[in-house]
C-alpha cells in the first residue's frame, strides 16, 4: 500500500505541532488510542489530518486526568450527552479530592495545635477553668480480669475504629479512671480508653463530656512513674479549695513515643470536672 505523503503528517511533525514527545504518540499507539493511519516499510509512522483533530481531544482530556480507557470509549461514541457525563463524573471526583484534602488539612491543624500546647506547657501547675463540651470516642469497658494481651487487643480495636486506614491519627489515645479508684490511690484501674473526635464516628461509640469547670495538671514523665507525686498535689489543691469531684479522671498524653524516645520528657495531662462546694 502506498499513500500520498503530502496528505499525511509524520509522527515527528505531529508531536511538534502539539509540543509533545514522540514517545507520547508511541504510548497512545500501544494502548490503541491513536494508531497511525499508515506505517511505511522503513518504520515511519504517518497520521491523517483527522487524527490531528483527535489528538487535540485526547491531550485535553488527559489534562483532566481522564483515563486512557475512558477517552477511548468516548472517541468511539462522541456526543454531547457522553461528554457531559464525563465532565460530571470528573467534577464529582474533584469534589471528593477537595473533601479529602480539607480533612488532611484539618488533621494537620489539630496536630499543630497540640505541638503549640506542648511548647506552652507549664508543668505541675494546677488550673481550674471552664471547658466546653467535648465529644469523646470511647472503647468498650475494661475489666479487672483482663490480661495485658486482652487490654492491647481492646486498645487496638479502639484505635482501628477511631482512625480508619485513610485517616491520619492526629490525636493520641487517653484512658479513663474511675474517680473513686483514683482518689483511693488505685491509679492503674483504667475503665475505658478514649480519643477526642474530630471526624465522623458512629454515635453509639461516643460519649459527650459535659461543659463545666475542669481541674487540669500537666507533668513530665510517664503517668505510672509520676502519678503518685502528682496525686498529692491534686489532693492538696482539691482540699484547700473545697472542690467536689464530679467526673471520672481523664489521662491524656500530649507528648509520647510519637515525639520522643526519652520517656522522661513525655508530657501527660490529668483532668476531671469539679464544682465548688457550698458552705
Amino acid at each position: 500500500m502506498t499513500i500520498n505523503k503530502e496528505n499525511y503528517i509524520t509522527a515527528g511533525e505531529l508531536a511538534s505541532l502539539y509540543a509533545i514527545p514522540k514517545q507520547t504518540l508511541l504510548y497512545y499507539d500501544k494502548h490503541g488510542l491513536l494508531v497511525p493511519a499508515y506505517v511505511s516499510e522503513n518504520g515511519y509512522r504517518y497520521y491523517s489530518v483527522s487524527q490531528y483533530l483527535l489528538l487535540e481531544i485526547i491531550l485535553n482530556m488527559r489534562k483532566l486526568n481522564i483515563s486512557i480507557q475512558g477517552i477511548k470509549n468516548y472517541l468511539q461514541d462522541r456526543n454531547v450527552d457522553n461528554f457531559e457525563q464525563i465532565l460530571l463524573a470528573k467534577e464529582k471526583e474533584c469534589d471528593k479530592i477537595i473533601e479529602d484534602t480539607l480533612n488532611i488539612k484539618k488533621s494537620l491543624h489539630l496536630s499543630l495545635q497540640t505541638i503549640e500546647k506542648i511548647r506552652k506547657t507549664r508543668f505541675n501547675q494546677i488550673q481550674v477553668n471552664f471547658q466546653k463540651e467535648k465529644i469523646l470516642f470511647v472503647s468498650e469497658p475494661l475489666t479487672e480480669t483482663m490480661s495485658l494481651r486482652e487490654r492491647f487487643r481492646l486498645l487496638s480495636k479502639h484505635n482501628q475504629t477511631a482512625f480508619s486506614k485513610k485517616h491520619f491519627k492526629e490525636f493520641t489515645t487517653g484512658w479513663i479512671i474511675d474517680k473513686d479508684d483514683f482518689f483511693a490511690e488505685k491509679f492503674n484501674k483504667t475503665i475505658q480508653y478514649f480519643t477526642p473526635v474530630s471526624h465522623s464516628i458512629p454515635k453509639k461509640h461516643c460519649f459527650i463530656r459535659p461543659e463545666g469547670l475542669y481541674l487540669t495538671i500537666r507533668f513530665q514523665g510517664t503517668y505510672y512513674q509520676q502519678v503518685a507525686s502528682v496525686y498529692k498535689e491534686i489532693l492538696d489543691f482539691v482540699q484547700r479549695n473545697a472542690l467536689q469531684i464530679v467526673s471520672n479522671v481523664y489521662v491524656f498524653p500530649l507528648k509520647n513515643h510519637w515525639l520522643t524516645t526519652d520517656t522522661k520528657t513525655y508530657i501527660n495531662q490529668i483532668s476531671f470536672q469539679v464544682e465548688y462546694t457550698t458552705c
